[in-house]
C-alpha cells in the first residue's frame, strides 16, 4: 500500500518598520508580487499584513507585518518584533531625518534571540539623496545588520534583496 506523506508546511514571520512614508508598504507589495503604483498611497494605520511565498512548492509561507511609521502608532509595535525570524528597518535616503530615527527601530528588535536583520535604503531611484551609503552601511555593521539598496517603485536592488531574504528565511525555519 502507497502512503503519501503530506508536506509540512512552515509559517515565518516577517516585520517592516521605519518612520512613514519611506517606502515600507511599497516594499512588501513587491515583496507580495501585489503591487499597485498609485500616486496617493494612504499611511499604514497600525498594521498591515502581506502574504509571500518564498519557494514554488508552496511549502513556506511567510507573512510580512507592515507597520505604521508614524508617532501615534510607536506606543505598541515593540510587541510585534517578538517570534520574527526577520526584520526588516527602512529608510529613504532623500529625508536624513528617517535616517536619524533608525535607533529607536533597531533597539525594539529582541535583543534576546538570534534575528536576521536587514537595514533597507528605499529610494536609490531619487536625484535628491540626503544619506550617503557608507554612513548607512557604517549603522548597518554597527547593529550587526544586512544592508540592502533599492528602490520599491523601480524594482532596482529587489532581486538581490528577495534571494537574501528567502534563503534567510528558509535558514530560520529549518
Amino acid at each position: 500500500m502507497l502512503v503519501i506523506e503530506p508536506l509540512e508546511k512552515k509559517v515565518g514571520k516577517i516585520v517592516i518598520a521605519g518612520d512613514g512614508a519611506v517606502g515600507k508598504t511599497t516594499i512588501a507589495q513587491r515583496l507580495a508580487g501585489t503591487l499597485k503604483l498609485e500616486e496617493d498611497r494612504n499611511m499604514t494605520c497600525g498594521i498591515e499584513f502581506h502574504s509571500l511565498k518564498l519557494t514554488d512548492d508552496g511549502r513556506v509561507k511567510t507573512m510580512i507585518w507592515d507597520l505604521g511609521g508614524q508617532e501615534q502608532f510607536h506606543f505598541f509595535h515593540e510587541d510585534f518584533f517578538k517570534d520574527a525570524l526577520v526584520v526588516i528597518i527602512v529608510f529613504s535616503v532623500e529625508w536624513y531625518h528617517s535616517f536619524l530615527g533608525l535607533d529607536k527601530w533597531i533597539s525594539m528588535i529582541p535583543k534576546e534571540k538570534e534575528i536576521k536583520k536587514f537595514l533597507v535604503a528605499n529610494k536609490i531611484d531619487s536625484n535628491e539623496r540626503a544619506v550617503s551609503t557608507e554612513e548607512a552601511a557604517r549603522l548597518a555593521s554597527e547593529n550587526k545588520m544586512e544592508y540592502h539598496e533599492l528602490s520599491a517603485i523601480t524594482g532596482d536592488g529587489f532581486k538581490n534583496f528577495t534571494e537574501k531574504l528567502r534563503k534567510s528565511v528558509e535558514k530560520s525555519l529549518n
